[in-house]
């Protein structure tokens, strides 16, 4: 069965959030078998293939920010200890800010949602947890088709799970009581990077004044966007679509596009879910400004680490 979804581009990748929790044991594992310098090097690679691969996955940028000032400052001894926190805070953060989400469901409600985002993932265990019974719809999710996996998850918490065509959004978004989404990351002015089809759906969401809510723990928010910088979209090629077998059947010249992201603006967008409780985009401002002490953020941007890294262990 499998086999056959290759055909058509399926594809078992990371989430946001998954690659977040594999990045951190894969630098504990790392920092306990290896010296400064060695650590030194595999933080660099690490930064180098996330920005070349993940470039919108705020949250691992976010952790090796935190993991790679730690380590300027204090060495590799505290490095196991600190990961482990992290590891941990993140775990809670992601059930505290499903919790929070799920208390703008009501009994019988009828939901739309998208991809295979783990905070959705919590989300809806945490519903089936309260047991508050809900129907879902779920697109396929193209390129990837992570719908498919997600659609299997519900129906075995026991929902009852109706898979459309992505195209299909707009048509069943009638049926629809509310909007729930993961996000990959949230930018300064409330827009949510999140798969691509998210914005289509938030859009077909306000046309039938469906409310729209995005799970994202503090970790996803993007703090370079809050000094300017843009976040980039990652975009794939055929590869994303089908299997060689399937291309070799193409034109030479066949090319393709296939974005994995996009942008859903803050007013197409009702409220995010946070560990810290729910809030309007508007209003992150207000929420970092409250939790950090200032607005913007006093934070050590990533690329002036980074290159502090390579200057002290002369990469």
């Amino acid at each position: 069965m499998e086999r056959e979804l290759i055909k058509h581009g399926f594809k078992q990748r990371y989430t946001g959030s998954e690659i977040v929790f594999a990045t951190l044991d894969a630098l504990k594992e790392y920092s306990v078998s290896s010296d400064e310098k060695s650590f030194a090097k595999h933080l660099l690679n690490t930064y180098e293939k996330i920005i070349a691969e993940r470039p919108a996955s705020a949250g691992v940028l976010n952790i090796l920010r935190v993991v790679i000032e730690s380590f300027l400052k204090t060495g590799l001894q505290t490095i196991p200890n600190l990961i482990t926190d992290l590891k941990s805070g993140y775990e809670k953060a992601l059930w505290a800010a499903a919790e929070v989400a799920c208390k703008r469901v009501s009994k019988g409600d009828v939901l739309m949602t998208s991809s295979n985002s783990l905070a959705v993932r919590r989300f809806f265990a945490k519903l089936r947890e309260e047991n508050i019974e809900v129907e879902v719809y779920v697109p396929e999710s193209r390129p990837g088709l992570e719908g498919l996996l997600l659609a299997e998850y519900l129906e075995e918490l026991g929902f009852n799970v109706n898979l459309i065509v992505d195209s299909a959004m707009r048509y069943f978004m009638k049926n629809v009581d509310k909007v729930f989404l993961g996000a990959e990351a949230v930018a300064a002015n409330g827009a949510v990077v999140s798969k691509a089809g998210s914005s289509l759906m938030a859009l077909a969401a306000k046309e039938a004044r469906v409310r729209v809510y995005v799970i994202a723990p503090l970790l996803k928010f993007s703090f370079e966007s809050v000094y300017g910088e843009m976040i980039k979209l990652p975009e794939g090629g055929w590869e994303l679509l089908m299997d060689d077998e399937t291309r070799n059947m193409l034109p030479v010249n066949y090319a393709a596009r296939a974005p994995l992201y996009d942008v859903t603006p803050p007013e197409y967008i009702d409220a995010i879910a946070t560990e810290y409780g729910i809030f309007s985009p508007q209003a992150i401002p207000i929420l970092l400004k409250e939790i950090y002490g200032s607005y913007p953020p006093s934070i050590s941007p990533l690329p002036k680490l980074v290159k502090q890294l390579e200057e002290v262990y002369h990469i």
